[in-house]
Order: structure tokens, then C-alpha cells, then sequence
């Protein structure tokens, strides 16, 4: 192990956002059918030229601890990053992305592992996490999220050793306010890593049926379509071409639903046999990427933000058009926008998709085409009557909802964080992006009941108030930041405000207002926004 002097640092520093990896082990070397022997000698060469001085190599090629332990790509690299920081692992960069690389592909997560927990992997914004075990939230979910504790794999003791690398690295933890209530150590080490080595053990069917399984190349031509809250709908193409070793080079044509194109370039990854992580280049403007792909390897979902603003992004599909036979999506509708139509109104919609063809029509709905490709039909449609309809494209089809007015309103997401930045500090503002969705009231005539009908997103004028008497008292709304036409809150800067009482800084609670305006109709929805301060320790998964 290359070890350097350790200069003290604070953990804030931990994070910047590079892929990590290095600490913990497992009973036995793996099978792994996708990667090749010299692959695997030239992996374990990284974990004893940079991790045996603290990890010890058994004879089997195990290490202790690092060999114990299955994480996603991010978790092995927050591994890495902390030994950097506490231990003194001095890595070069190439090193480390290639250990990661290693780790993730043979100690990784199967798709089925990962799947409840890609919001917070992907880096959504104002997402609350939903359905743990509220006993494991309190134990695990006050610094962290539980995802963190859910993206990884370990037995009993290995879950133990964590336990003890926590008391050891922050000695105050079950000291902490929010601990107090119980003997933390005793739980954490008792009933707590029982429990979750048996949720999250370190052999599962999944991740050895899913070594079996034969890992797809991502190379080819890929359908994409997105949603950007707040904005809109994109859809494009991406070109992929392989350059050796998972990795990959990518081109972008895209459009946006105001007309606006971006084209442009990108590199890509892919760890685990799965696990997309690209960089682009859109214009004057960087990305990232996190998708998963399908065991098929036909279809990517994920998001698509911008590199020092994760909270703004895209979800995004991508379909590989190709004629192999395997998994092949032979036509298919990905998207229609708008995705309701309604009475009485002439509408343009559009229709993406893979390989589309054939006659076109909306039951009940006259249709004229205007555009045809492929992958994009541009049509004007109007209907009668109200209700659920079938769009078809040739053999393929999708419901379409006819409706008479936006009975109501929603906005999304109902509660946000924004945070303070800018201001001659390094950390950047953090926006909150709303968005109003308007609802038809369905076949029971009645708001918010399970048959109520989604329109799609509205156009709604934004506006801010203070949440409560305190907000107001406060003045926040004046201070804490302002929202745009399109629904961006874009918090104040950082630091001390000597106009505001107390000299405190431009943190806020206030009320996130939209109104839609129908002919003499005005619909109106709130959603509660805190504008806090700074953030500054921001790890792949928080």
C-alpha cells in the first residue's frame, strides 16, 4: 500500500464526485463469466500494489474486509475516497478508476439489487425516501440516507465490522442527540446487524444468476426520449461506438419540445455489466450520466444532469434500434406529447418512438399527418367526446385520454430544499425545480380519488409567499431567492445578509404558489420549499 504523510482533514472534504473503491471481503474468489482471467490478474495487482499493506492477501487471492463485501461502482469509490482521506491511500487516477471498474464487475450489485434504490443513486432531487423499516431509518438514515445502508452487501459479521469502523471513525455517534433515546452500539451491533445480514447478505441468487448471465455490448444506434421537470420533453439519438474495456464513445443529436436542438459528445462506462456512467458535452454545457441498462441490454433508463447542478436533469428512456432477434423491440410508441387531448381543440402531438410505421389514428379523434419518420410522427388531431382512447401506429398502440377541462392542479414536487450558495464561496447555489400537472376529475366526478387522470404538465405562472407567520416576521420571501417563469427557484447567495434582522444569512421557509388560468377558470396549487444553507459534504450517494 503506497502510504503519504496524513495531513488532518475534515471529512467534508471527502467527496468531490470521483468514482471510489478500496476496503472490506468474502469467503472465496467468484466466478465471473464476463470478465476474462487476464482481467482479473490485472485487478487483483491493483489491490495488492494499493491495499495490502492494510488489507491482507490470502492465499486464495482474497483480501481481508475488501473482499467481504459487494457495493455499486459509487459505493466502492466512496471506499477509496475514504482511505485517501483517513488512511493515507495515495492512488493515481487512472488506478482508482480501473479498481473501481474491477471491484463493481466482480463485486457489484445484480439489476434486482439496485432497483428500489436508483432514485437516490441517480441523484433525484427532493426525493424522501419510502418503506424502510423505520427502526433501520433511525439507526442508519440520521447522517445518511438508507439507501446508502441498501446499496451494498455484507454477512453478519462483515455488517458488525462496519458498525465498529463507525464508533471508531466518529466516537460520538451514539452520544448524538438523536441517539440518545437508545443504547446505539448495543442495537447497532445486536439486532441491527442481524438483521441486516439477513436482508442484504453478501451471497445472493441474484447477483450469481446475474454473473451468469451474458453481459451486452451498448454499442449501436439508441431512440432516446426525456422529460425535464418544469420544461418540457426532449427526444434524439445517441450513437454509441465501443473502444475497448466496457468503455465508449457517444454522439448526441437531440430536441427539445420548444424546437431547440443540442448536439454533442460524450464517454461512457459501464460497470457491472449494466451500470451506464457517461460524461457529455452538450453545447457550452457538461453532463453526467446514470443509467441502468436491461438484462437484455436493449433498453437504458435513468437520469441525465448537468455536472455542478445534479438537482438539474432529465429521466430519461433510450431504446437500441436494431434487427438482431434477441430482446429487439421491432416497433414501438416510447412517448406522446402532449400525452391528453382535449375536446374540442385542434392539437399538435407528437409520437416517438423505434421504428414506427403504419397508418396512424386516435379512436374517436380526426387525424392529419404531418410529418413521418421512423422514429418521429408529427400529427394534428381533434375529438368530441370526452374518455380513454387507443393511438396506434401500425401494429402498436397506446391509451390517450380526451378531456374536457384541467379540473385541478398539482404541483411537483409538493415539498422542496433549495440551498444557498455563490456568493465568493467554492459551493454553488442549489435550485428547486416545481412543476404543475394538471387532472381531470375521471369517469367519478370526484378530486383526488384513484380514477382521476393525468394531463400532463400545465402551464402555470409561479409565485412565492412566506410559509407562516414566523416566514413572514422574517421577511423570507423577500430574501431567500425567487422562482422563474418556468419554475426554478434560484435560492440567494451564501453568507451574512446585514439588511436582514439578526444579520442572519438568506435561508427561508416559504410557499411555492402556481396558477393556471383556463378562458375565466383559475386553478391554483401550493407546494412548502425550505431554502437552506450549504451542503458541503456531497458524496455520490448521500
Amino acid at each position: 500500500m503506497k502510504l503519504k504523510t496524513i495531513i488532518p482533514m475534515t471529512f467534508i472534504l471527502l467527496l468531490s464526485g470521483f468514482l471510489s473503491a478500496c476496503s472490506d471481503d468474502q469467503e472465496k474468489t467468484v466466478e465471473v463469466f464476463n470478465i476474462s482471467e487476464a482481467e482479473i490478474q490485472a485487478g487483483r495487482s491493483l489491490l495488492a500494489d494499493n491495499c495490502s499493506g492494510c488489507h491482507m492477501e490470502a492465499a486464495d487471492g482474497t483480501f481481508s474486509r475488501i473482499s467481504q463485501i459487494r457495493k455499486t461502482p459509487e459505493g466502492w469509490d466512496m471506499n477509496i475516497a475514504r482511505m485517501m482521506i483517513f488512511h493515507g491511500l495515495d492512488i493515481e487516477p487512472e488506478d482508482r478508476r480501473s479498481l473501481v471498474k474491477f471491484l463493481a464487475d466482480t463485486q457489484g450489485l445484480a439489476p434486482s439489487e439496485t432497483a428500489a434504490h436508483r432514485d437516490v443513486l441517480e441523484r433525484k432531487h427532493n426525493i424522501i425516501e419510502q418503506g424502510a423499516d423505520p427502526d433501520l431509518m433511525a439507526m442508519c438514515a440520521r447522517c445518511h440516507t438508507y439507501a446508502r445502508v441498501a446499496l451494498q452487501r455484507r454477512d453478519k459479521q462483515e455488517w458488525q465490522n462496519l458498525v465498529h469502523m463507525h464508533l471508531g471513525q466518529w466516537a460520538s455517534i451514539e452520544y448524538q442527540m438523536l441517539a440518545r433515546e437508545r443504547d446505539w452500539r448495543a442495537d447497532a451491533l445486536g439486532p441491527v446487524s442481524e438483521q441486516l445480514g439477513q436482508m442484504y447478505p453478501l451471497k445472493t441468487p441474484s447477483w450469481d444468476e446475474w454473473q451468469a448471465t451474458k453481459w451486452q455490448d451498448m454499442s449501436g444506434a439508441w431512440r432516446m426520449v426525456g422529460h425535464l421537470p418544469g420544461m418540457g420533453y426532449m427526444d434524439g439519438i445517441m450513437k454509441v461506438t465501443a473502444v475497448g474495456g466496457d468503455r465508449y464513445d457517444v454522439t448526441y443529436d437531440l430536441i427539445y419540445s420548444d424546437g431547440t436542438a443540442a448536439t454533442g459528445t460524450g464517454k461512457s462506462i459501464v460497470h457491472s455489466g449494466y451500470e451506464w456512467r457517461g460524461a457529455a458535452t452538450l453545447g457550452d454545457q457538461k453532463y453526467h450520466q446514470i443509467w441502468a441498462a436491461s438484462e437484455g441490454g436493449n433498453v437504458m433508463t435513468g437520469r441525465f444532469f448537468k455536472r455542478d447542478h445534479p438537482e438539474d436533469g432529465m429521466i430519461i428512456t433510450a431504446w437500441r434500434k436494431t434487427d438482431n432477434t434477441d430482446g429487439i423491440i421491432k416497433q414501438g410508441i416510447m412517448n406522446i406529447v402532449p400525452s391528453a387531448l382535449k375536446v374540442g381543440q385542434e392539437t399538435e402531438i407528437v409520437i416517438s418512438g423505434v421504428n414506427l410505421s403504419g397508418d396512424v389514428s386516435i379512436a374517436g379523434a380526426e387525424v392529419t399527418l404531418k410529418s413521418t419518420s421512423p422514429d418521429r410522427i408529427v400529427i394534428s388531431a381533434r375529438a368530441e367526446m370526452a374518455g380513454s382512447v387507443v393511438l396506434a401506429v401500425g401494429e402498436d398502440n397506446a391509451v390517450m385520454n380526451i378531456y374536457t377541462q384541467v379540473d385541478y392542479i398539482k404541483v411537483t414536487p409538493d415539498y422542496g430544499i433549495s440551498r444557498v450558495g455563490g456568493g465568493g464561496g467554492p459551493i454553488p447555489k442549489v435550485m428547486a425545480q416545481f412543476e404543475a400537472t394538471g387532472y381531470s376529475n375521471g369517469p367519478d366526478g370526484l378530486a383526488n380519488t384513484d380514477d382521476d387522470i393525468s394531463l400532463g404538465m400545465v402551464p402555470a405562472a409561479w409565485s412565492v409567499e412566506n410559509y407562516n407567520a414566523a416566514a413572514a416576521a422574517m421577511q423570507d420571501a423577500k430574501y431567500a431567492g425567487h422562482i422563474t417563469a418556468q419554475g426554478t427557484f434560484i435560492p440567494a447567495i451564501a453568507g451574512p445578509n446585514s439588511a436582514r434582522k439578526y444579520g442572519t444569512n438568506n435561508a427561508g421557509d416559504l410557499k411555492i404558489i402556481a396558477t393556471y388560468r383556463d378562458a375565466e377558470r383559475i386553478l391554483t396549487a401550493e407546494a412548502h420549499l425550505i431554502a437552506t444553507v450549504q451542503r458541503w459534504n456531497n458524496p455520490p450517494i448521500m
